[in-house]
């Protein structure tokens, strides 16, 4: 199976999502259910989920919005895996 996360979603929208909501934003195989995802999401960056929302975006990409727990810090964890 391939990667469920393809790579994290950088927008304006986003950005402000992370610095005031503490959510994260990836582009996510279409298959994935939420459970695969938070799996991926806590193993992969070491960090716990609270909350996962997908929807797939007009061009028929799956997003998901993924809320971390109050002991992580999206910010943090954004710029550990690169996203700026």
């Amino acid at each position: 199976m391939s990667s469920i996360i393809e790579h994290p979603l950088v927008t304006e929208k986003a950005m402000d999502d992370m610095d005031f909501e503490n959510k994260l934003q990836f582009v996510v195989n279409p298959d994935a259910t939420k459970p695969e995802i938070r799996d991926e999401v806590e193993e992969r960056f070491e960090i716990s989920v609270e909350n996962i929302n997908t929807q797939i975006t007009m061009n028929g990409k799956k997003k998901a919005v993924v809320r971390l727990s109050e002991d992580d810090d999206a910010q943090e964890v954004a710029s550990r895996i690169g996203v700026f």
